[in-house]
């Protein structure tokens, strides 16, 4: 039912894009959308809106955002449409409590930027987040690359550990250390993701 605030900062983001395409001094086949937390979900659902974005990049956006909702630790739906239900569409709260009845999980919102990148940063304190449940999110979403040819997420046989800097595949992600930040160490690290696949 209707769209929450999210849904029109996601909007807002690909007016942005359309805008900077018409550019003479942006190279309009590189644009990126890049957010933290909320925005992180932000970017993901600008990315799904709009093909301007060759790169999506979603900083520890966790719960609604780039983590698998199905055993996920931390923030829960219940816990995020209780503190901020005017992000989403009322009908989202329904799953409080019950999100294994979900149709659908957030590897799907991650999966509507394929074949374009996808850039995922998690970190390591960022319990609330889960950033095992980005990885999976990660890793679920990757068919949908592998459709296009690509082969989505590089594959651990284990949970990700920090330092772990997996930018190999159409799907990049990185765990550090610390806490629930968009830190220097992030940058370097979707730079050096865009540098390698640009």
């Amino acid at each position: 039912d209707g769209c929450g605030k999210i849904m029109l900062w996601a909007q807002t983001a690909c007016l942005a894009a359309e805008w900077l395409s018409g550019q003479p001094y942006v190279d309009a086949a590189r644009i990126a959308v890049i957010g933290h937390s909320r925005l992180g979900k932000t970017a993901l659902v600008a990315g799904a809106l709009s093909g301007r974005f060759a790169y999506v990049i979603s900083n520890e956006s966790g719960c609604s955002g780039d983590a698998i909702t199905r055993g996920k630790r931390g923030e829960r739906v219940a816990d995020i449409t209780r503190v901020f239900p005017y992000w989403f569409c009322n009908n989202y709260a329904l799953y409080a409590g019950c999100e294994d009845e979900m149709p659908f999980d957030q590897h799907f919102l991650i999966a509507l930027s394929a074949p374009r990148k996808v850039i995922v940063g998690a970190a390591e304190q960022d319990i609330w987040a889960d950033p095992v449940a980005s990885y999976l999110g990660c890793v679920a979403a990757s068919p949908a690359w592998q459709l296009y040819g690509g082969s989505g997420v590089e594959l651990l046989d284990r949970e990700p550990v920090p330092g772990d800097v997996l930018h190999g595949g159409e799907i990049g992600y990185h765990l550090r250390a610390g806490e629930h930040k968009l830190k220097i160490e992030d940058w370097q690290h979707y730079i050096s993701y865009i540098r390698r696949h640009g």
